[in-house]
C-alpha cells in the first residue's frame, strides 16, 4: 500500500517493530494486535504525515489509560467518521485494481464476495435489524438445501483470509497455473473443515466438524468437499495441453 504511494518503507523493521509492540501490550493485557493501518495512500492525499501517525498513538494510547476513548466515541456522531472511512475504502478498492495486473481484475472482483457475505452477517445478527429469536430460526431453517442465513454467515466468516485465497486462487487459474490454484483450493477445504475460513457458528469459532449439530454439521463437509473436488479438477486439468498454452489477456 505504502509503495504505490512512493513510500519505500522497509517491511521488516515495520513488521518487528508492530510484532513488538503487541506482544507488550498482550503481556500488559491488550486484546487487540498493532498493525500497520491499510490505506496509507488515501491518508498521504489527504495530507497525513508521520506526525499523524505519532499523534494517533498518543490520543490512543493516553485515551486507553485515562479512559476517555469511550466517551469520545459515543459523542463523535457517525456521520463525521462515514465519510472518511468511505474515502479510505474507496481508495483502497482502486488500488487493489491498479496495482495489480489488469488480467487479475477477475480475481480482485472475486475476492469481494466473503467481504460482502460479511457486511450481510453483521446486519442481520444485529438484534435491533433481525431479533436474536428470529436470527436463530432462520440459521436452522429447514429445507431442501443449507439455510440461506446459515451460508451467508459460513461465507462471511474468515473473510479476510476467505477472500486472499480466493484472490490468489483466481490469478492462479488466469495465469493457468493449475497446480497452484489446486493447492489454494486443498488450503481452504483444510482450513473449512475446522472452521478457520467458513465458520458455522455465528461467533466465528473454530471446532470439531462432528460436535457440530444439524444443520450446522453440513458446512464443514460440504463446503470442504466441494473445495477439495474442485481442487482435484484442477490438478487433472494441469496435465491437458491447453493449460501449458501462455494464457492470453483478451482486451488489454
Amino acid at each position: 500500500s505504502a509503495r504505490v504511494a512512493g513510500d519505500d518503507f522497509n517491511t521488516r523493521d515495520i513488521l518487528l517493530a508492530e510484532a513488538v509492540a503487541t506482544l507488550i501490550a498482550g503481556v500488559c493485557g491488550g486484546v487487540a494486535q498493532s498493525t500497520p493501518y491499510i490505506g496509507q495512500p488515501a491518508y498521504k492525499q489527504m495530507g497525513s504525515r508521520a506526525g499523524y501517525t505519532l499523534l494517533t498513538g498518543l490520543f490512543i494510547g493516553l485515551g486507553g489509560m485515562l479512559g476517555y476513548v469511550g466517551w469520545m466515541v459515543e459523542i463523535i456522531p457517525r456521520a463525521v467518521i462515514a465519510p472518511i472511512l468511505i474515502f479510505v475504502g474507496l481508495d483502497i478498492i482502486c488500488q487493489a485494481f491498479l496495482a495489480c495486473p489488469a488480467k487479475h481484475a477477475p480475481a480482485v472482483a472475486f475476492s469481494f464476495f466473503p467481504t460482502l457475505a460479511r457486511l450481510l452477517e453483521i446486519k442481520f445478527s444485529n438484534p435491533s435489524v433481525v431479533p436474536a429469536a428470529n436470527f436463530a430460526a432462520l440459521m436452522v431453517e429447514k429445507g431442501r438445501a443449507l439455510p440461506e442465513m446459515l451460508v451467508t454467515v459460513a461465507l462471511g466468516n474468515g473473510f479476510i483470509l476467505t477472500a486472499m485465497l480466493w484472490g490468489a486462487f483466481m490469478a492462479e487459474l488466469i495465469d493457468r497455473r493449475l497446480k497452484a490454484a489446486s493447492a489454494y483450493l486443498w488450503i481452504l477445504a483444510g482450513f473449512t473443515f475446522v472452521g478457520i475460513v467458513h465458520s458455522a457458528m455465528p461467533d466465528g469459532s473454530m471446532y470439531w466438524p462432528w460436535t457440530l449439530s444439524s444443520p450446522a454439521i453440513q458446512v464443514p463437509y460440504q463446503f470442504a468437499a466441494g473445495y477439495a473436488a474442485l481442487a482435484v479438477m484442477m490438478f487433472a486439468l494441469s496435465f491437458t495441453t491447453a493449460s501449458r498454452r501462455p494464457a492470453v489477456a483478451h482486451g488489454h
